[in-house]
């Protein structure tokens, strides 16, 4: 691995998700760097690496309080020595139909899904413009763009994450620096699988195309791409 290695921030990278991309990108030369929650999850994604363990530093930080995600970037540029790629996958699903739906919800789901990604482009866009260079990618949600019944305070967030990444792309534009969002549908992980059971998981979205596709967009060939809210549905 190079010095000219580029540097990624993997936001849930310990997750069912998250950790597939962190494999997909280490395996190509990517120095990673990944907030974690817990110890455990931080030591069982390190041994899932193997040797690729190497190129992937993290530290124990909670992105909802924005001093903690200063330090997730702080972090990165200080273990690799710049900062190239922020992927901001941390996040989480909680179902409620509206009479179900109670404060505590929805302080539940912005503290998974909004806070995270806001406190960290906060601290990293900076730092990518004055390098006139970076690739932004965040998590939306088809249920965002496409509600049902039973998701409300869910899809309304993270409608708000993809404004968020759209508003943030107007703010990079003609700097170098692109920012969007890719909205999927339902991934195929171990946790849907056990929740969905009698589902047809050959229509759901491998976890390896999710990797596939933030590959693609921090990549050159995506460098005029900037502000798209992505669609990745799979056969649903």
């Amino acid at each position: 691995m190079t010095s000219e290695a580029p540097v990624a921030l993997i936001t849930g990278g310990t997750g069912q998700v998250g950790s597939v991309v962190v494999r997909y990108f280490a395996e190509r030369g990517t120095r990673v760097f990944v907030p974690y929650r817990t110890a455990a999850h931080w030591e069982a994604l390190r041994a899932s690496l193997g040797p690729l363990a190497e190129a992937v530093a993290g530290a124990q930080c909670d992105l909802a309080v924005a001093e903690e995600a200063e330090r997730a970037v702080a972090g990165t540029i200080e273990r690799w020595g710049k900062l190239d790629w922020v992927l901001c996958l941390a996040g989480g699903y909680r179902a409620g139909r509206i009479a179900e739906t109670d404060r505590a919800l929805w302080d539940e789901l912005l503290a998974m899904n909004l806070w995270p990604t806001a406190n960290v482009l906060r601290a990293a866009l900076p730092r990518l413009l004055e390098r006139g260079t970076g690739r932004v990618v965040t998590v939306g949600a088809r249920a965002a763009l496409d509600p049902g019944a039973g998701s409300v305070a869910y899809a309304a967030v993270k409608q708000a994450v993809m404004t968020l990444t759209l508003a943030v792309a107007r703010e990079a534009r003609g700097t170098g620096v692109t920012v969007n969002c890719i909205a999927p549908a339902t991934i195929d992980t171990p946790a849907n699988r056990e929740a969905m059971p009698k589902a047809d998981h050959s229509k759901w979205v491998p976890r390896e195309q999710v990797a596939a596709l933030l590959w693609f967009l921090c990549s050159p060939e995506a460098a005029a791409l900037n502000g798209a809210i992505i669609p990745l549905a799979g056969g649903q």
